[in-house]
């Protein structure tokens, strides 16, 4: 039963063949009953939980009106499954389940907390500022609210020596930057971004992204005199125009991957380059270098800067290395089977991770305990 059928009887779209198909399944058993009428009862409290016109607003109008379309039905049906249902829609199955509730097992107290804004700015010279949400700080070059840091616009000349900053996200933690040339960069957890504290004019704007996730919504080269903008990334070199695309390169994956939302992007290794149009992920192989494009969806990979996890099809294990850098935990599995379970959803990054794990071991498929800041996954 494909759950896409269920969410359009709720809304009276069903065509007269998927008409059949869904009755057959609502006759076939109380339990299947059951769960319509929970899913059809919470349809719109699961929408607004966690609000997806908000979280696809960011990148709707990148995709084509019937892709859109597709994914709103996909994503509203992975909300209703997973925040109101207790229960969740996994891997190829068919066969829906609903399953009582179950309690975790709290070994330790529950140290384990939502992340927030907050970074550390290094200067030219080596030392360093702690930028926290709350709290207001001013550099000679930069200001933050707490919530972005923002250089002011200038420019330098192609002769003077420019100072490079860096900002590092820590485990359970978020930031945003606005660089000197308006390019506004959203940076996220365990990340570390290199860059210059203006830019020399009529020259290429270059930074670095050393390790880890950021979001880059890049100012047109036409609003500077033609001067392209460059991510350096674990030898991998991304040029750009003036677009949108996100890069992710934590240290402990094995590639490189870059998702293009608009416009235009060339993707390098220093010995072959690659252009990636909209809806396109290229992944470059740390140890081969070679690099490779596939399509994806935008949303799936770029819902962390509108305050989302989304999972598409992602492994336990998978989702349990997200989740361990934005609430800070680490994270033991007793059986190789529990980590290659798979999973779909949509969650709000304000939720707690235990009431995450709680939707996720409520399909009793897989328990879990807290033991002070380690998840143990049985």
């Amino acid at each position: 039963m494909d759950f896409r059928l269920i969410i359009k009887k709720i809304n009276n779209t069903l065509t007269e063949e998927e008409g059949r198909i869904f009755d057959s399944w609502y006759k076939e058993s109380k339990d299947h009953r059951s769960y319509f009428h929970r899913v059809e009862n919470n349809y719109q409290k699961g929408i607004d939980l966690v609000d997806i016109k908000k979280g696809w607003s960011g990148v709707s109008s990148k995709i084509n009106k019937k892709e859109k379309r597709y994914s709103i039905y996909k994503y509203a049906a992975a909300i209703v499954l997973l925040i109101t249902a207790g229960t969740i829609w996994f891997g190829e199955k068919e066969n829906i389940k609903v399953n009582p509730p179950m309690d975790a097992v709290v070994i330790q107290k529950d140290s384990i907390q939502i992340g927030t804004d907050k970074a550390t700015l290094t200067l030219e010279d080596g030392s360093e500022i702690v930028l926290e949400k709350g709290e207001s700080v001013e550099t000679d070059k930069a200001s933050s609210n707490g919530e972005q840091l923002v250089y002011t616009d200038g420019q330098e000349s192609p002769e003077k020596i420019i100072a490079k900053n860096i900002l590092t996200i820590p485990r359970g933690g978020q930031f945003v930057l606005v660089l000197a040339d308006g390019t506004k960069v959203w940076v996220n957890s365990e990340t570390r971004l290199r860059y210059p504290v203006a830019f020399a004019a009529n020259k290429t704007r270059e930074v670095e992204l050393v390790y880890g996730e950021a979001y880059f919504d890049v100012s047109p080269s036409t609003e500077h005199n033609g001067s392209h903008f460059v991510v350096h990334t674990a030898g991998q070199r991304v040029e750009v125009l003036g677009t949108e695309f996100n890069i992710k390169a934590y240290n402990e994956d094995t590639y490189v991957s870059t998702t293009l939302v608009e416009g235009k992007v060339i993707v390098e290794n220093g010995s072959e380059s690659k252009n990636l149009s909209p809806g396109h992920q290229s992944t470059m192989d740390r140890d081969s270098k070679k690099i490779g494009i596939s399509k994806v969806d935008v949303y799936d990979e770029v819902s962390w800067k509108n305050g989302l996890f989304s999972f598409k099809n992602r492994s336990l294990e998978d989702i349990m290395q997200v989740l361990a850098r934005w609430y800070d935990f680490d994270v033991v599995f007793h059986k190789k089977a529990t980590e290659e379970l798979t999973f779909n959803g949509v969650f709000r990054k304000t939720l707690s991770l235990k009431e995450i794990l709680d939707i996720i071991q409520n399909t009793n498929l897989v328990e879990y305990e807290i033991n002070g800041k380690t998840i143990i996954m049985k």
